[in-house]
């Protein structure tokens, strides 16, 4: 009996001790939008029409914040730096990146809005796609208006326009930092 006991009250232990509240709560990890990072462009991956004549850009670094505000220094043949600010927002499209020689080929294509703040005020409007560390990114000037319009997920990369006449001079490639 005094066995039947002591094994009643071991085992009336381990329930009590196996029961007790686990004192570590779990964080919930909320994911960061796959923008949220440093990029940098250069050379040959800053577009064609910003590495001519009159922009002459060599470099570009941009630095997107959770926040949704953004940082853009841009350097050009002289080494002049100019510093852009603003917030963006963005949205998901239902279309992929279909470039056949794109880094970000298959990746979903947001659009995105830039408001710059500083040197000027402008807005402009792209898309863009990320691929891993490689984001391809397309973006014009769309207030004040230029004449141009802004490239959509539906036409894809290069299907920034004047007029009827597309000009695939403004797609930018990114690498993550």
């Amino acid at each position: 009996m005094k066995k039947q006991f002591m094994l009643l009250v071991t085992l009336a232990l381990l329930t009590v001790i196996g029961c007790k509240k686990d004192d570590t709560a779990t964080a919930v990890v909320t994911p960061k939008d796959p923008i949220v990072a440093t990029w940098v462009s250069e050379g040959t991956n800053v577009p064609y029409g910003l590495r001519v004549a009159p922009f002459k850009v060599k470099k570009i670094t941009a630095t997107f914040n959770e926040n949704k505000s953004y940082t853009v220094v841009q350097v050009d043949s002289a080494n002049v730096q100019t510093t852009f600010t603003g917030t963006i927002t963005y949205t998901e499209s239902t279309y992929s990146d279909t470039v056949s020689t794109s880094t970000t080929k298959s990746a979903k294509i947001f659009t995105i809005v830039a408001s710059q703040a500083t040197p000027t005020v402008v807005t402009s409007t792209g898309i863009y796609a990320i691929n891993g560390t490689n984001m391809t990114y397309e973006i014009i000037q769309t207030s004040p208006n230029l004449g141009v319009t802004a490239p959509t997920p539906a036409a894809g990369f290069g299907s920034t326009s004047v007029g009827t006449t597309k000009y695939p001079i403004y797609i930018q490639k990114y690498v993550k930092q």
